[in-house]
């Protein structure tokens, strides 16, 4: 088959946009390269740069760049909806993937469709995301997962959401987990974990949190919680809240001053990839209490890095802690704070957390994930194929 992958949102800055969803595509992209089955790929991205630095090439595999980058949202849309299903039907493009929720409302109408599903936050907590974002999923994401004719869901909580929320029949879902980089899947030497502190002034460690700092992510009340975990138990661990500005984060700051945290939160800002390891292998424990995530990779790739995780009990969460975490109700101050304290002091969470860093690494690696990916390519292509039998049957 000639499979065409929709690469716009792929972003190599250095900044929020190479987040979870950027990072899934550069992963699945990564790993086609090394094992691309037997079938043909078009992958569209933002500007020969991304090609460039993206550093994956197969004879089976041609880029083809749109002339802007990921940081202009309107010409993307524009390209998706307008130029793309043009492009797919000169190519003659098999299936179409669209690695993050939306389909162009056009297909021509021997290609086949998959699409990515991340979440469906804008649906569970409306009043987390921008009235922007809102009714850019209302218009296209909802539309795209009813007509797509395969869905991939990155958790079974997600597949469950779209099931029950936009009414998606479950066998057009298919479960497939996001992949952890092999980087995060070593367990650090002490030597080199203290030296990293010390370099930070984090000597007494510290507990993390790594990803965009925004509403949905709870960060408030992780804030209360180490504040509790202060007064109760008078532990020294800094709290490191790394990740850059998302959106809606002022109350984040507010609640530091309010309670008079400045000197013991610390806002390193983004971390680009090549710093996020060390971080994590330096971590007392990393926190996660999210109030709603699609999968939640940076719970996975701290297990694998070995370290003790916090994280929540609600959607997808414990998926990603892989019965591993600790996972409470991320609406406790108490909870949250008892967590922490048991994953600072517990030894034996801590050995345990080490010992099955390599298994969660393995649960979630990228040659699973890009197998199972193209079964659904496959599936897709023969669903479309059936139905078209049937059609012509009948007429």
């Amino acid at each position: 088959m000639h499979i065409g992958i929709n690469a716009q949102l792929l972003s190599l800055g250095q900044n929020y946009r190479n987040g979870g969803v950027s990072r899934y595509i550069r992963y699945l992209l990564t790993e086609l390269a090394k094992a691309p089955g037997e079938h043909t790929y078009t992958v569209y991205v933002n500007g020969p740069d991304v090609i460039e630095h993206l550093g994956v090439q197969h004879p089976q595999i041609t880029y083809i760049s749109a002339p802007w980058s990921e940081t202009r949202p309107i010409e993307r849309v524009l390209w998706e909806q307008g130029t793309l299903p043009s492009l797919l039907q000169k190519q003659r493009i098999d299936v179409l993937h669209s690695p993050v929720n939306v389909l162009p409302v056009r297909i021509p109408r021997r290609c086949a469709t998959v699409v990515t599903l991340h979440d469906l936050a804008f649906l569970r907590y409306p009043e987390v995301l921008t009235r922007a974002k809102s009714i850019y999923h209302h218009l296209f994401t909802i539309r795209s997962l009813r007509r797509a004719t395969k869905i991939i869901t990155v958790s079974e909580s997600t597949k469950q959401d779209a099931h029950d929320l936009v009414h998606i029949p479950l066998d057009r879902l298919h479960t497939v987990y996001p992949c952890i980089d092999q980087r995060f899947s070593n367990v650090s030497e002490v030597a080199k974990v203290q030296e990293f502190r010390q370099k930070h002034g984090l000597t007494d460690g510290y507990i993390l949190y790594l990803s965009t700092l925004e509403p949905r992510k709870n960060i408030p009340t992780l804030i209360n919680a180490y504040h509790k975990l202060r007064q109760d138990y008078g532990v020294r661990e800094k709290l490191v809240l790394a990740g850059s500005k998302g959106w809606l984060y002022e109350s984040i700051f507010a609640r530091v001053h309010e309670l008079g945290l400045e000197a013991e939160v610390i806002f390193p800002g983004y971390v680009p990839d090549s710093e996020q390891v060390e971080w994590y292998q330096a971590a007392s424990v990393f926190a996660y209490p999210s109030l709603y995530e699609g999968f939640g990779m940076p719970v996975a790739e701290a297990l694998a890095c070995g370290i003790p995780v916090v994280t929540s009990n609600v959607s997808s969460l414990p998926e990603a802690g892989a019965q591993v975490a600790l996972c409470v109700d991320p609406q406790s101050v108490e909870a949250v704070s008892q967590a922490l304290y048991r994953a600072l002091t517990d030894t034996e969470l801590k050995e345990r957390s080490r010992i099955q860093a390599s298994s969660v690494a393995q649960t979630f690696s990228a040659q699973r994930m890009a197998q199972q990916t193209i079964e659904v390519y496959e599936q897709a292509a023969n669903t479309l194929q059936k139905r078209m039998q049937r059609v012509a049957f009948v007429s």
